[in-house]
């Protein structure tokens, strides 16, 4: 089958197209900087911890352990003993919405605000990802 020259038009148009789609998205959507850290695991909170102060602590989870440190306003698992790792190469989180998620020792970490703790969070349908 041979690409024609307006199949390459409908093929750009709709890169161009989904690329500034992408972009209004992303401008439209703010970066609101979170103030406090909720960390679950398998779905139930067991710690809020603000993120203006610098912090280190040790959540165990069936004989294993991640250590979660607050630096600087930004949250990160800076050890783990699980196989894979993942969790501990993500990136810091700081803004609302971000999250860590360490599935072998099931531990999940989100960026909230001040005005989202004082809503129910379980009313959230939607996320957006960064």
């Amino acid at each position: 089958m041979k690409i024609k020259k307006g199949d390459i038009y409908v093929i750009g148009f709709l890169l161009i197209f989904s690329l500034a789609f992408a972009f209004a998205i992303s401008k439209i959507t703010s970066k609101e900087r979170g103030n406090i850290l909720v960390i679950k695991q398998e779905s139930k909170v067991i710690k809020e911890v603000p993120l203006d102060k610098d912090d280190e602590f040790r959540i165990e989870y069936g004989g294993h352990y991640n250590i979660v440190k607050i630096k600087n306003g930004k949250a990160y698992v800076s050890e783990a003993d699980c196989n894979d790792q993942i969790c501990v190469h993500m990136a810091p989180i700081s803004d609302v919405g971000e999250t860590v998620v360490c599935l072998p020792n099931r531990l999940f970490m989100e960026v909230y605000s001040t005005d989202d703790a004082n809503n129910s969070r379980e009313d959230k349908i939607d996320k957006v990802v960064r």
